[in-house]
């Protein structure tokens, strides 16, 4: 069975190419960080999803689900380029973050940068829903973005708290792609709502994994320091249900903010618990309603979006 990176790899090259074009490095300090940020790599995740979908609907609409799925990759560049602001990060993908490199300033640049580039590549596509989707999302992850930065060492957050983080930080932005997508080809509305349910679950066992990892993974698979959530007061579930669980390790999270000293403490009683298995088993949860929401979705994307959700739910193994 091809894999889902092969049958789009021609539409990948015009992604890849588009943005390249749009970023237009020229020595200009924003220019070329953005582009190096690209350079990177990442797993490129939400355009798959813009693709996917997008083979879904009329083929001869196939430029402006390239330009949906650039614009996607450049929305999710400038998130990730403001949170290193917010949490004062040295790394992102192994590389000097931009924040630490080049200063508050030229961050913030680069991040607005990202977004008008992402804004102008949609700009031409002519669906009236894909623009009130997109511009809807665009002020809901800015949003989140606040709401993230407000909650950072608030041990009273509760679940439902995280839960909206979550979905603001990492869902909201797999759905959109998704419809992007979708309205860019025209796919049918019964098509569209089976796969918004299929991306919401994603989203949200995509960041529950990745919350996970802060904990077990890998610093050089991560791109970034272990317990970095953690460090910066990001308080994930694993944290959140060990907190509600032990009232000590509850104590000891609201002390956290003014004594950073009992941080190694946290982190060993966290990983003597069961709150990652319970994590992992969430997300598992997650997983399953995703493949049963696309189960009517036509050949051969199905298949592909189901092996995506396998390989997302095997990223601890």
């Amino acid at each position: 069975m091809i894999r889902h990176k092969e049958f789009l790899a021609s539409d990948f090259e015009e992604v890849n190419e588009l943005i390249r074009e749009s970023l237009d490095p020229n020595g200009i300090i924003v220019n070329d960080s953005s582009y190096e940020l690209f350079q990177y790599g990442g797993k490129k995740i939400r355009p798959t999803f813009t693709l996917l979908v997008g083979r879904l609907g009329e083929r001869h609409l196939h430029d402006d689900v390239i330009r949906a799925g650039a614009s996607l990759e450049l929305i999710h560049m400038a998130s990730l380029v403001h949170d290193d602001i917010i949490d004062d990060s040295k790394l992102r993908r192994g590389q000097d973050t931009v924040f630490y490199e080049h200063g508050y300033l030229q961050a913030v640049n680069t991040g607005n940068y990202l977004l008008s580039t992402s804004l102008e590549l949609v700009g031409t596509i002519e669906h009236e829903k894909l623009h009130d989707a997109f511009s809807a999302a665009m002020k809901d992850i800015v949003s989140g973005e606040l709401f993230q930065f407000d909650q950072q060492f608030n041990a009273e957050q509760t679940l439902d708290d995280y839960y909206k983080k979550i979905y603001r930080k990492t869902a909201l932005l797999i759905e959109l792609s998704i419809e992007m997508g979708a309205y860019a080809a025209r796919v049918k509305d019964e098509d569209l709502d089976a796969l918004l349910k299929y991306g919401y679950h994603i989203g949200m066992s995509f960041q529950i994994i990745d919350d996970c990892l802060d904990f077990t993974g890998d610093e050089k698979n991560l791109g970034k320091p272990k317990f970095s959530d953690l460090e910066n007061g990001h308080y994930t579930l694993p944290v959140l249900l060990l907190k509600d669980s032990d009232p000590l390790f509850k104590e000891k999270l609201s002390e956290f903010r003014e004594d950073r000293s009992i941080r190694d403490s946290l982190i060993r009683q966290l990983l003597s618990s069961d709150a990652i298995p319970e994590s992992i088993r969430i997300s598992g949860g997650h997983i399953e309603e995703a493949k049963a929401a696309i189960k009517d979705i036509d050949e051969p994307i199905r298949t592909y979006l189901f092996q995506i959700a396998e390989k997302l739910a095997n990223r601890l193994n």
